[in-house]
């Protein structure tokens, strides 16, 4: 059987129709992966800031490991378990999405374990921070959400200022905030942002 070839009007329409399934699978509604990402960062840094700021004991660092353990526990729980018993159609911007967010995971944790036997622990919110907005960045290019990568760009650029300034000045328990703040701008609000938009999406 001879395939038919799309013409440059159908061929849109499914580009347009892919776009619009990976924003509806990104909004999981109850759960969406940006907020309860973004949240959960935001929770334990200033779980970790403030028990830095009360003890000041370096092992409170070590807080930070919390972080994944919790996200990929929820995610689980919230999720993936709930989309294995349902139809969800995965397109191929749908799992680069999901991949490139998976890569982004594993660098934040390398990042943090290979600072430890260098020493380097002042470097890993800034680098983290840098991943983690370029990563939320690309993802409003790829689904075509301006104010999705705009929010993200204005991430990115604060933790390479932020990079800058641990390298000029040194650390100081400030940069937790600042880690805080540009989560919520990379994640936080453009998760509000997207599940607020879901109505207009699904039409």
């Amino acid at each position: 059987m001879e395939e038919r070839r799309l013409n440059e009007k159908e061929s849109l329409e499914l580009i347009t129709q892919m776009i619009q399934n990976t924003r509806r699978n990104l909004d999981a509604g109850d759960g969406n992966m940006f907020l309860l990402w973004g949240y959960v960062n935001i929770v334990v840094t200033l779980g970790v800031w403030l028990a830095l700021y009360v003890t000041e004991n370096p092992v409170c660092w070590w807080g930070f490991w919390v972080a994944p353990v919790i996200g990929w526990g929820l995610s689980y729980w919230l999720f993936y378990r709930k989309r294995s018993n349902e139809q969800w159609a995965k397109g191929y911007t749908d799992i680069v999405i999901r991949q490139m967010w998976q890569i982004v995971s594993i660098a934040c944790c390398g990042v943090a374990l290979i600072a430890i036997p260098y020493h380097y622990y002042e470097m890993i919110l800034p680098l983290c921070a840098m991943l983690i907005s370029l990563a939320s960045l690309l993802t409003g290019i790829v689904i075509r959400y301006t104010v999705f990568s705009g929010l993200s760009s204005c991430g990115f650029a604060w933790s390479i200022q932020m990079l800058y300034q641990v390298v000029t000045d040194g650390f100081s328990y400030n940069v937790l905030i600042v880690f805080a703040l540009i989560i919520f701008i990379s994640m936080v609000i453009p998760g509000h942002l997207l599940n607020r938009s879901r109505i207009v999406i699904r039409k």
